[in-house]
């Protein structure tokens, strides 16, 4: 017997490339925008998953992989942010807008670029030069002419991520070192004068994403910690729930390793969070109890055991944990977008 409920999800549409997509970032009319792992290449795709154009876009290294890809919410301008410059392109990805070099991020640091919810203003981090901090930057999203700037942490030690909020003029900013570190900023621009405030009541937590009623957001810590729920705009945390009780033994995968949330949970709705387990497997909770309610798999979802070697296993003896073929879960258009480590793309539709 299960240990949870199973919800089966049918594919809608699936694409395969030769590289693994990195980012999946929405445009207008359900489109999306996505770039890849060692390839310089961006591609857009249709609301079916269906190639609209293709682009090589060139960069002055070869670690491609690094590159972050962000876009406008009316699609007019694309952000790419790599390792040794920030460029800005027109919505084709034919013309180079704006260029801003920098010295070089370390191996997976960085930040991709943010637009305002206006499309007036383009926030973004630089890497700060020794014994200086990384800077934070906001230029203006027409003339592209710096607007104001703002000293940050350490010199190239941390990936930033922006987040936007439900209130359009306050922005997060999360500033992850490694594994075991994070922190949590609330930015605001004021007549163009940026406000910082650190949110230490969130350290070392792991953002998810708003309620789509814009009271709440989810966060989870690495590993063993608990999940936990914060109000917004108090950003006051008003639930939490530990592992333990999340997975209660879970039955269905006995192995020497105990599954865990590995950090990435998100609001499908106001009623339901999606978390992403270690072990690849995707769980629905109640937002009321936060105890899990039904595994969700989606079609194609294949899982592999590994021994303590990191070697395939049939042997329930030596099974020590597991791995499936999904690589990263992204709500984007209201739909469940799922990479995979085969370089697929696909398409489901939510689970509730």
């Amino acid at each position: 017997m299960s240990q949870f409920p199973y919800i089966n999800l049918s594919l809608n549409n699936k694409l395969t490339f030769t590289a693994n997509p990195v980012n999946v970032v929405p445009l207008p009319n359900g489109k999306v925008l996505m770039n890849f792992a060692s390839q310089p290449l961006i591609t857009k795709l249709n609301a079916g998953l269906e190639i609209v154009w293709e682009k090589i876009i060139q960069g002055k290294n070869t670690k491609y992989v690094s590159s972050k890809l962000s876009v406008s919410s009316d699609g007019r301008l694309i952000a790419i942010a790599g390792m040794t410059d920030m460029r800005i392109l027109d919505a084709e990805g034919t013309q180079v807008l704006h260029t801003a070099e920098h010295a070089s991020w370390g191996w997976i640091l960085g930040a991709a670029c943010y637009f305002s919810k206006d499309n007036k203003t383009i926030w973004h981090v630089l890497p700060g030069d020794e014994n200086e901090a990384d800077k934070l930057q906001v230029i203006d999203a027409v003339t592209f002419d710096v607007i104001t700037s703002y000293p940050l942490l350490e010199s190239r030690q941390h990936v930033y991520t922006f987040h936007a909020t439900p209130y359009n003029h306050v922005i997060f900013l999360e500033a992850a070192a490694g594994q075991e570190k994070s922190t949590l900023m609330q930015l605001q621009l004021n007549d163009g004068v940026i406000s910082l405030t650190p949110l230490a009541q969130c350290d070392n937590m792991i953002m998810g994403n708003f309620s789509p009623s814009g009271k709440e957001f989810v966060m989870a810590s690495h590993y063993d910690g608990p999940l936990e729920i914060y109000a917004f705009p108090e950003i006051v945390k008003v639930a939490a729930q530990d592992q333990e009780a999340i997975f209660d033994g879970s039955k269905d995968y006995p192995a020497v390793e105990p599954d865990n949330i590995n950090y990435s949970v998100c609001f499908i709705d106001d009623n339901n969070i999606l978390i992403v387990s270690q072990f690849g497997r995707l769980l629905l909770l109640d937002r009321k109890d936060l105890r899990c309610k039904a595994e969700v798999i989606p079609e194609g979802t294949e899982f592999i055991a590994y021994d303590q070697d990191g070697n395939p296993t049939d042997n329930p003896d030596y099974i020590y944990d597991y791995s499936s073929n999904i690589v990263n879960v992204m709500i984007v258009h209201e739909k469940l977008l799922l990479t995979t480590a085969d370089g697929q793309l696909r398409s489901y539709h939510l689970p509730v």
